[in-house]
Parts: structure tokens; sequence; C-alpha cells
């Protein structure tokens, strides 16, 4: 499963450049290296498989609920509001002042604080006689809980998880983003992933819109009357037939801290926001930001998206020699064309310790910035034969730190974040020399910095570049990869995944 790559921080939306960014983080909005783009694996629909189970719910009315019936209010400045409100919803607080006033009773007398309007929050109950709600939410690093009218809450997806303070969401304000947001001309490069690792779904958006705008343009319909957005995805029936699915959202994205014209999920301030409001519906069908930054499948998002079958190919069934004609054939018969990076490259050999006796200290080096280990890849060997038994890291997805452990050692750790690590040998265990052992992993962010190409991340296909090389889009919006040789792509991408829809292309 590739995990969320981030992309790095830029003040424009520029090709070819590298924006200067931390290493580990996504620069302008993210914290993490990885895009969630799961590749040849079986569950997505392609030319032998199906939707999965667990995918086939709106049209059985077992999907995942968002909330109560939703009406659209007809005042513009509102978002879509729910005739019934559950425990365990989630949604912000969205009225019509700059603030939001929360109360430490349920008949509203005692303010408790005050939050920007548009925080996010769940409400934790309700009190059956004011049917006022108890929310939770979050102020800073601390959750705090407040009674409110139930008439300010307002259903929206849930946020994704924040990394960087684990068990709460991101801290991000509902914003509305006001006008007609429609997909007037489509173009794959009006996308733009934000703080969610769900590159495998803006991917999928930007490959459809390269090959059919028609059918970005007929998913996507603005209700002006109540300032909504009526979404439709497709999703396979158990008799193979794709059954449309209806999403209505309203324009009230979540955005940024300090700029409520910057989305901080698809969409860039100025940019198109079709792909936000595209997004944001299917966040909404499939339970939240949070379950669709978990990664997914290409194949299935572009069948959701036309309601087409999606074809899937490894690219270590294919030669040097049919990897331009490959592609050329599928743009031509217009399809979209998905493509995904290997999850991890393995790195070279390191030997980073010093010291003497039983204790030695290193750190690990990286090829470029954005570059991380893969938690549980890391081994050391002693290349002097000295140490008996292997030497490995305990790590985990998402871990910080972890313990090195193995027989000859006593202690032992590795810090993920600064590449720090520590061993101490049990009495005459230890090598000849620090410099004989070496340590290797396997590692994840630039795997070809040359050509800008980032691992465990989808790209959308553009075209053949002087009949030799191929041009790959990167749903960040910028980074985007200089033109790769078959040989490149051989050695780098692990999926293809095509979709024509029904409709056919256009050369829009």
């Amino acid at each position: 499963m590739l995990q969320h790559a981030q992309r790095p921080s830029r003040p424009a939306r520029e090709a070819d450049t590298e924006p200067s960014q931390q290493a580990g983080a996504r620069p302008d909005k993210q914290a993490r290296l990885g895009n969630a783009a799961i590749a040849g694996q079986q569950g997505g629909p392609s030319g032998e498989s199906a939707l999965a189970d667990n995918e086939i719910s709106s049209w059985l009315g077992d999907g995942p609920q968002i909330g109560g019936p939703q009406t659209a209010s007809t005042d513009t400045s509102q978002p879509i509001r729910a005739t019934a409100v559950r425990t365990g919803n989630w949604g912000a607080l969205i009225g019509k002042t700059d603030k939001a006033q929360l109360f430490s009773d349920a008949t509203l007398k005692t303010e408790a604080l005050s939050v920007a309007d548009g925080t996010p929050c769940e409400v934790i109950r309700t009190d059956d006689t004011t049917k006022n709600l108890l929310v939770q939410v979050r102020v800073g690093k601390e959750k705090k809980q407040g009674w409110v009218k139930p008439d300010l809450f307002s259903v929206q997806p849930d946020l994704n998880v924040d990394d960087e303070a684990p068990g709460f969401r991101d801290d991000f304000i509902y914003a509305q983003q006001k006008g007609d947001h429609s997909p007037v001309e489509p173009k794959g490069k009006d996308t733009a992933q934000g703080a969610l690792g769900d590159c495998y779904f803006i991917a999928s958006m930007a490959a459809v819109a390269n090959a059919s705008p028609n059918s970005i343009k007929d998913a996507i319909k603005y209700n002006k009357a109540a300032d909504t957005y009526t979404v439709r995805f497709f999703e396979e029936s158990y008799g193979g037939a794709a059954k449309p699915v209806y999403i209505t959202v309203d324009a009230f994205l979540p955005t940024v801290a300090g700029n409520r014209n910057d989305p901080a999920y698809a969409g860039e301030p100025g940019g198109k926001l079709w792909p936000a409001i595209m997004e944001k519906a299917y966040a909404q069908w499939k339970g939240g930001y949070d379950a669709i930054g978990k990664g997914g499948y290409g194949a299935q998002a572009m069948a959701e998206i036309t309601g087409a079958r999606s074809q899937q190919k490894s690219p270590s069934s294919m030669k040097v020699d049919e990897v331009i004609p490959y592609f050329e054939a599928a743009k031509k018969s217009g399809m979209a064309i998905y493509a995904a990076v290997e999850n991890s490259r393995a790195s070279d050999a390191q030997t980073p310790f010093t010291g003497t006796g039983n204790k030695l200290s290193g750190t690990v080096t990286h090829s470029h910035r954005w570059n991380h280990i893969v938690p549980g890849t890391v081994s050391i060997t002693d290349k002097a034969g000295k140490v008996k038994g292997g030497i490995s890291d305990s790590g985990r997805e998402g871990d910080k730190e972890a313990k090195l452990q193995g027989t000859p050692l006593s202690a032992g750790s590795i810090n993920y974040k600064t590449n720090a690590a520590d061993l101490t040998f049990k009495d005459n265990m230890g090598p000849g020399k620090a410099e004989d052992l070496e340590l290797r992993f396997k590692y994840q962010g630039a795997v070809n910095a040359e050509k800008l190409l980032v691992a465990n991340h989808a790209y959308a296909f553009e075209g053949v570049v002087n009949g030799k090389e191929l041009q790959f889009y990167n749903p960040w919006g910028t980074w985007q990869p200089k033109p790769i040789t078959p040989q490149e792509f051989l050695n780098h991408f692990t999926n293809i995944s095509t979709n024509k829809a029904p409709a056919g292309a256009t050369t829009a």
C-alpha cells in the first residue's frame, strides 16, 4: 500500500522546479512524504475484477452515514444543514459571524469558549429537553466541549487524522469558496493535491480530465438556487452494471490556518476548485477525508468517476521497446491513463557508525532531503564477520522511532526523523571496528531526483515527447517530472491503469 507522499511548499505552481522544504515534509501543506496510491493489487475494478463488496454501498442503502437527511438552505451564505443529527456525527460549526459560541450548559446560559466560525467538531450527545448539541472541538492540542444550538451545526466530512498530533483531526477550518466552481474546460493540470494522502484519487481525476473532459463536466452539476453541487459517481452492482450514485455537497471547504481562501486538501488559492468539490463529494461518499486519505486504487477511482471498468497492466510484463507504442495506442484510443511509482527503493550500504567498546552511534544519510527510512526495513551486518546474527529495527508504519534489536545487542534504537542510530553490544559480541558495520534500508521520497519522481505516488499520463520519452503529471500541481525514458519507466513504475469513458474521449 502506497502511503502519503506529500508535496513540497512553493509560492507558485511552477513545473520542474524543486520547492524548498525540510526533509520529510510536503512543503506547503503536508507533513509527510508518500501518497497512498495502492497499485497492482486485487480489489479495484479491472478487466478481471469488480469493485470490492464493501464498496457496493449506497445502492444497497448500507453505505457510510455522514449524518441524517440533508436539506440545502436557500440562504447562499449557509452550508448544507442536517434535518437530523446523531451522536458521533462529524461536521463544523458554521453561522453568520466570525466566531461560534459554545456554552457550558445545555440551556446555553453560560458561555464556555469561543472558536472560529467553521471549526470542525464531533457531536458527543444531544439534550432531550432543549435538543441542543454537546460538541467536541480542537483548540490547539486540546479537546474542548461545549453546547450549541443544532442550527449552528453543519454536517461535513470528518477531517484527516493529524500525524503530528495523535488523537486529533487536522487543524483546518471550513470556509465557503464563493462562486460557481463547475468545470468549464477541465484539464488534468487543474488538479492540485493538498494535505491528504489521496494521490490515487487526484491523479485519477487528472487522467480522466486529460482524456475525456466531458466526463468531468457531466459529473459535477451546480445548483445555483441552493448554492450546492451534485456530484455523480458510479459503483458496481452485483450484476456488474455501473450504478450512478449522487452526492450533494456545498462549497465550504477545509482551509489552512489563517487563510480562508486556501483549500487545505485539493485546490490552490485562485485555482480551479472543481477538483476540491469532487474530492469533498468523494470523501462524503466514502466516510470522510480520513477514509480516502488512507490509500486507494487508481483503477477503482477512475471507474467510479466514469462508470467504465478500468484495465490494469504491470510494467514488469513489458519490454523496453513495447513501452512507447503501448502509451501511444492507449492515448489514441481515448484512454485515461494512470500510473503508480514503486512503493520504496533499497538504499546502498552505509557505514555510519563510530565509537569504541560496546557503544556505537551514527547518523543515516539520504541522497535527497525528502527521503526517509521505511520503518521495519533497516538491517545491519558486519562485513568483517565478527558480529554474529543479524540486527534489524522493530519499526512499523507511522513510528517516529524504534528499537534496533538482535542477538548481539543489549540495547539499540533508531530515530526515523533525525536518522540517529545507537547500538550497545553485549560483552565480546561487537565488531572489530565500528566502520565494519554496514547499514541498509528501504526508503521513500525522491527515488529519482534527477527526473523528479517520488516513491509511493500516482501520476497521470500526458503524452509521448519527441516520440521517445513519456511525460507524466504530478497531482501535487508542482514538482512536475521531467520526461522519462522507457527504461526509467520500467525501473520505477509498478502499475498502469487505463479507463475509457463510455462517451469516448474528446480533444478539448
